[in-house]
């Protein structure tokens, strides 16, 4: 009996919930205006409890429909998931052609649950004046997931023949031979280079700097047999410090030449080329004295 009375009372439950979870449509209001005086020709006033459809009319070019409601789920503003308003043949023949229909999504403010839709018929969609030259039924349709959906009927309108299109539009006689073909053919490949490769050297250019670098050490290596015969090698410290300085620094341009990274190298580069500026000048000044010296002692000897 309890278990009995348990599962009454869960589907009494989830009925009331289901019966709650509706969409309400209040202060529903379609006009049809004359665009030319401004002036509506007709509105009727509806809600979801009472629909009011205006009757059937036709339509001028210069006609314009508006259409505003308000979307209530439990006494609360709502918007739900879908809004549309859908225009369909009214002949069953043609509403059962496949793409025989036309739809305009409305827009639903979240926080107060007003809608606002407009069709102006000079400005209308071609796929809309395509459907039918006769009475088309406009639909108010409204879902939302978990909720029962609504649809409210809107009226019944037929187009003016000056508007009304041939179906489908365009129609395909009259587009291009092979345009679905040419339209989503594979489209070629796109290709594109980063960076180019690197550009070989003339090898008479390549040889003719190879040439003009080594140059000098040439030079140097064949007048060494001249110059060391004459060369006093000092054994002083500050000398052979600037001598070791120099040896560096020619190693570290060989290092950078190598592998060409100017950043990490330019520091080192400012550092070791100050201190040889000032080992340099300390070790010339040096060496200047030394030489004083020893022309003034073989001056002496002269005169002796």
């Amino acid at each position: 009996m309890a278990r009995w009375l348990a599962s009454a009372a869960l589907l009494a439950v989830t009925a009331s919930s289901l019966a709650r979870a509706a969409i309400v449509v209040r202060d529903g209001k379609l006009s049809l205006i004359d665009a030319v005086g401004a002036s509506a020709v007709a509105t009727t006033a509806f809600t979801s409890d009472s629909p009011a459809p205006l009757p059937a009319r036709q339509l001028s070019p210069t006609d314009a429909l508006k259409l505003s409601f308000t979307v209530l789920n439990d006494s609360a503003p709502f918007a739900p998931q879908q809004a549309a308003v859908l225009v369909q043949p009214v002949n069953e023949e043609e509403r059962r052609v496949p793409g025989r229909d036309w739809t305009s999504w409305v827009k639903v403010r979240q926080n107060s649950g007003k809608a606002r839709w407009d069709l102006d018929l000079s400005r209308a969609d071609p796929s809309l004046l395509s459907l039918s030259a006769g009475p088309l039924s406009f639909t108010l349709i409204l879902g939302h997931q978990h909720v029962g959906p609504l649809s409210l009927p809107l009226g019944t309108f037929t187009l003016p023949s000056s508007l009304v299109l041939p179906f489908p539009f365009p129609p395909d006689e009259d587009l291009p031979k092979h345009w679905e073909v040419e339209r989503y053919k594979t489209m070629p490949e796109i290709q594109w280079t980063f960076r180019e490769g690197e550009k070989k050297v003339n090898p008479v250019v390549a040889l003719g700097g190879t040439a003009f670098v080594l140059a000098p050490w040439l030079v140097l290596l064949a007048a060494l047999r001249y110059i060391l015969p004459s060369m006093h090698l000092s054994s002083s410290p500050l000398i052979l410090t600037f001598l070791a300085s120099l040896t560096a620094l020619e190693l570290l341009f060989i290092v950078y030449w190598v592998q060409l990274r100017l950043i990490p190298t330019l520091p080192i580069f400012l550092g070791l080329g100050t201190w040889n500026a000032w080992i340099g000048r300390l070790a010339l000044g040096e060496v200047r004295k030394k030489r004083i010296a020893r022309e003034e002692k073989e001056a002496g000897k002269k005169v002796e």
